[in-house]
């Protein structure tokens, strides 16, 4: 997802720091995949928000309207096909800003697509570069951490459709309008991706459970960017790739008539990657800069 912070500058709708939103919410849609399928697989990595043990669905259960709990008896329930599980309630002042994020929502790609005159780059192409980022496996599980609108895995679509069985595709993010366009958009493209409401500072998986966990558009703002690295490391498999993309001009745009107006229009692409709050457990850390020298990208491994 990308950038609500700029788009606030675009709209009066929203004014709010990211960092304010959800800590510990889950919630889960099921797509195109046969639910006995998505269940295994989504059995296999959750953990309850509440006390980190397995969440259980048992046998022949239908995955609508229906309640689970973990091991411990957290009981969780479904409202249709969504597993909703609050840890810690909602704060009121929270709760304000999510329903303006989800009001953006249905306008939102339209209003990103504005980056590209204001960048002088192509953004929604150049998401394609992901695909130099996919481990050339039999299987494949991605974590897309703030899906937004699944811009991502929109310009994937044509290189998982082809390969579908490969993949094990999942999102997580702090909206639910945000959510529900991605559902709409990955049902349309026939995407079998997993949906979850919830939060990077405490994500709802076990360990080790994704080939690539890839953030586009948002750290630059979270209140705890080393915990929220920590988080996707942790979920990470060994050997797996973290990808972090966020606004902050390279030292070459940096200095610029250019690159000086860019951030007089938005103080966020001032940002520079944060090296310092990568976990210490990290390795084959690499920094590069993307559209037109206007975004860092950070990678590195588990």
């Amino acid at each position: 997802m990308i950038h609500r912070h700029y788009i606030s500058k675009l709209t009066s709708n929203i004014s709010a720091p990211m960092h304010i939103l959800l800590k510990n919410t889950i919630m889960i849609g099921y797509h195109d995949l046969g639910r006995r399928e998505m269940k295994s697989n989504m059995l296999k990595k959750l953990r309850c928000p509440k006390c980190k043990n397995q969440i259980i669905i048992p046998p022949n259960t239908e995955l609508i309207d229906a309640e689970i709990a973990c091991k411990k008896g957290h009981v969780w329930n479904m409202e249709g096909e969504i597993l909703s599980c609050v840890y810690p309630p909602i704060s009121e002042e929270d709760k304000r800003w999510i329903d303006e994020y989800d009001e953006l929502a249905p306008k939102y790609d339209d209003l990103v697509k504005q980056y590209d005159d204001f960048l002088g780059a192509d953004i929604s192409s150049g998401r394609e570069d992901l695909l130099k980022f996919i481990p050339k496996k039999s299987s494949v599980s991605i974590l897309d951490v703030c899906i937004g609108t699944a811009a991502n895995f929109e310009a994937l679509a044509p290189h998982i459709r082809k390969n579908e069985p490969r993949f094990d595709l999942y999102g997580i993010d702090l909206s639910t309008g945000m959510l529900q366009v991605s559902k709409s958009k990955m049902n349309q493209l026939k995407l079998p991706v997993a949906l979850l409401h919830a939060s990077v500072f405490n994500m709802p998986f076990r360990k080790s459970q994704f080939d690539l966990v890839i953030h586009t558009g948002g750290i630059n703002t979270f209140s705890d960017i080393s915990e929220a690295l920590k988080e996707m490391l942790r979920v990470a498999k060994p050997e797996g790739t973290i990808l972090v993309i966020d606004e902050g001009l390279s030292p070459k745009v940096r200095g610029t008539d250019r690159g000086k107006a860019i951030v007089e229009a938005n103080a966020l692409f001032a940002a520079k990657p944060p090296l310092e709050q990568i976990p210490e457990k990290a390795k084959d850390v690499e920094v590069d800069y993307i559209y037109n020298g206007t975004f860092y990208q950070l990678v590195f491994k588990k």
